[in-house]
């Protein structure tokens, strides 16, 4: 069954920045999990990878910061993804 996108991407954006600054530690935690849900997509992301790196030091730096070191971890896991996927390039995913 194909499941389709049920909000505008633009409101997502705008729900995400409002949660940014209202809540971040919801936000951070948000963000998590989604790139825990999804670590394909992390992969395939059009981003470039020192900015998916970036992003995924800043959010094992928060979660050291409040000793959620399970979290780090599995970040630190999905970091070294990208690096795995840098050596054998986009075709072999």
């Amino acid at each position: 069954m194909e499941q389709r996108n049920s909000f505008d991407d633009e409101f997502i954006r705008s729900l995400l920045l409002n949660l940014e600054h209202s809540d971040f530690a919801q936000f951070m935690d948000l963000s998590y999990h989604v790139l825990m849900q999804s670590p394909i997509a992390v992969l395939k992301n059009s981003d470039s990878t020192e900015s998916k790196i970036n992003s995924i030091d800043n959010l094992i730096k928060y979660f050291e910061d409040i000793e959620e070191y399970e979290k780090c971890n599995n970040l630190q896991k999905l970091k070294s993804m990208l690096f795995l996927d840098m050596s054998l390039g986009d075709d072999d995913l």
